[in-house]
């Protein structure tokens, strides 16, 4: 059986992830204004980008052999983790590229690409965070109520949902915030790649803050870290990196190239 408290904070997990755009909208009003476009390109982007081309793409690199092995991660993990970051820093930070270049007339200020971040960390934060605590909850539901349905499943239904101390679902939400505060100062720094003359080198350094950010979560994926408080400190650390980075050209952009 699984406890109607822990049902409670999945579902309660999953609102706060849906929540989370709008609670940065809310945030960042004073700062930004919120351009509509650019905010739902960016849930565009991360879904043809991230959810759909990369995904092929992983397919095609990752596929499971017969025993269910991943073979590039048995025989070689650190070459894993270096397809796996630079992998979704290359395609995401390239849908940012091409949204960018496509509203390039209509959208020359940076509160657009701060829009457009956090509609991509947005929907990230949905189809992660959101769905998958969706998805325990159903499990969930079906487990307490003895439902004949999950003799279909591969695994035993509790095997299925990862439980674990209260904190560790506010630590979910914190990631998440994280996260999406980690795409809002890329996007700022892909823009500015667009914008700014002479400053084309942004893009392939977006890449590479981008993996930096994913790697200490990929080596865990890959049993090369065990230390869950090391992950969570590398993605703070390329977090804190790359908003000190976004926040230079936002008053450089606003001061010398456009301003409301």
């Amino acid at each position: 059986m699984i406890p109607q408290s822990e049902i409670m904070m999945m579902a309660a997990t999953a609102v706060a992830a849906v929540l989370l755009p709008f609670i940065f909208m809310f945030i960042l009003r004073k700062k930004f204004k919120i351009r509509w476009l650019p905010f739902i390109l960016g849930i565009g982007i991360f879904i043809v980008f991230a959810l759909i081309l990369e995904q092929i793409m992983h397919y095609i690199v990752l596929s499971p052999s017969a025993d269910g092995t991943i073979e590039l991660l048995s025989a070689a993990p650190w070459l894993y983790v270096l397809y796996g970051i630079f992998a979704a820093g290359i395609f995401e930070e390239t849908g940012r590229l091409l949204a960018f270049l496509i509203t390039k007339r209509h959208y020359k200020d940076i509160d657009s690409a701060v829009s457009y971040g956090i509609g991509h960390g947005g929907i990230e934060a949905v189809a992660v965070v959101g769905l998958g605590m969706l998805n325990g909850i159903v499990l969930a539901v079906l487990i307490n109520s003895g439902s004949e349905a999950l003799s279909a499943l591969p695994a035993a239904p509790e095997d299925l949902i990862q439980s674990g101390p209260w904190y560790m679902y506010l630590v979910t939400i914190g990631e998440r915030i994280l996260a999406m505060t980690l795409h809002i100062g890329l996007s700022v720094i892909v823009f500015c790649a667009v914008m700014m003359k002479g400053k084309w080198w942004l893009y392939p350094l977006a890449i590479i803050l981008h993996a930096l950010a994913n790697t200490t979560a990929a080596m865990m994926q890959a049993g090369l870290l065990t230390n869950i408080y090391l992950m969570y400190a590398g993605l703070i650390i390329m977090t804190a990196v790359t908003t000190v980075i976004a926040a230079k050209l936002v008053k450089d952009y606003r001061e010398n190239v456009y301003s409301l």
